[in-house]
């Protein structure tokens, strides 16, 4: 069969079998396989000159569509054996953590979430009135020490972090089920991120705000000097109910959020073309649950 007849049959083969959903290709191994057909018959048009330039453009564009390179599992962690230390070993940067048995991954911060930029009378206010709520924070604490001694610290006052070592490729796909336990307005920050050191200063971050103005942020992280990549708002997950987040990254840079099944983020960032090296969880202030873990690389 000439090479044009057979692009247009696969072509059509694809159109039929396809629902224009990434998650249907990955549901359907044989529209997979048509996809790696479709694909090395277009780079074999290409080195053959065997078709126009528009053409090959378009059928490379059918291909990223319809393709899901996220094929190899790297891990699946849902926190059923009742610890994070454990196969895998998770480590804890700051803070704590505990595995609940119906929740998953928990951490409680009481930490401050980051301020924004005030006014510098709001901001002198702000600090005193910080510095006397230390300072009375410290005497009822005192009191409680001398009442009833404890051992072990109390570290809910910092945000918590916790940390996998594991080499993660540039094209990803992370899937994890989240709750979030604060308050009705109640402000509170939780962040995944994929690092190229543990330090946190190279990488994406991706953040969830709650309170009065629930957002989602995406951010590229280069020696400590961080980008917005993108930033939208986001309602709903404020409830205790159980929420998924997907996001992925593709071979050309192109990143897409989803969140309980729903795209919130659709982008194309080309910082990083080396391997992240840390999965990072942090509660910078809240009361969190993560329930399950799924990384996939391309």
């Amino acid at each position: 069969m000439p090479l044009r007849s057979l692009i247009l049959a696969t072509c059509l083969t694809l159109a039929f079998a396809s629902t224009n959903t990434l998650s249907a290709t990955a549901d359907n191994p044989e529209l997979q396989s048509l996809v790696d057909q479709l694909r090395e018959i277009t780079q074999r048009a290409r080195d053959q000159r065997a078709a126009d330039r528009w053409l090959l453009n378009e059928l490379e564009e059918l291909v990223s569509r319809h393709d899901w390179p996220w094929r190899n599992p790297l891990l699946s962690e849902d926190f059923s054996d009742g610890n994070y230390d454990q196969d895998p070993a998770w480590y804890v940067i700051s803070g704590q953590f505990w595995v609940d048995g119906r929740l998953g991954l928990r951490s409680r911060s009481e930490a401050e979430p980051p301020a924004a930029e005030q006014p510098e009378k709001q901001q002198k206010q702000d600090l005193g009135k910080a510095l006397l709520g230390a300072l009375l924070q410290e005497a009822l604490r005192d009191g409680r020490d001398r009442e009833q001694p404890s051992s072990e610290p109390d570290r809910r006052d910092e945000p918590a972090e916790i940390q996998l070592e594991m080499e993660i490729p540039t094209v990803f796909a992370l899937q994890l089920e989240f709750s979030a336990h604060n308050p009705p307005g109640q402000e509170g920050q939780l962040a995944f991120g994929l690092f190229q050191g543990r330090d946190g200063d190279t990488g994406y971050q991706l953040q969830l705000a709650f309170g009065d103005t629930p957002m989602l942020e995406l951010l590229s992280r280069i020696n400590g000097r961080t980008r917005v990549i993108d930033r939208i708002a986001l309602d709903g997950l404020s409830d205790g109910g159980s929420h998924t987040l997907e996001w992925r990254r593709d071979s050309n840079g192109q990143i897409e959020i989803l969140v309980d099944g729903a795209r919130q983020v659709l982008a194309r960032d080309q910082s990083f073309r080396y391997p992240f090296r840390q999965l990072s969880i942090r509660n910078q202030s809240g009361d969190f649950a993560v329930a399950s873990v799924i990384l996939h690389g391309g």
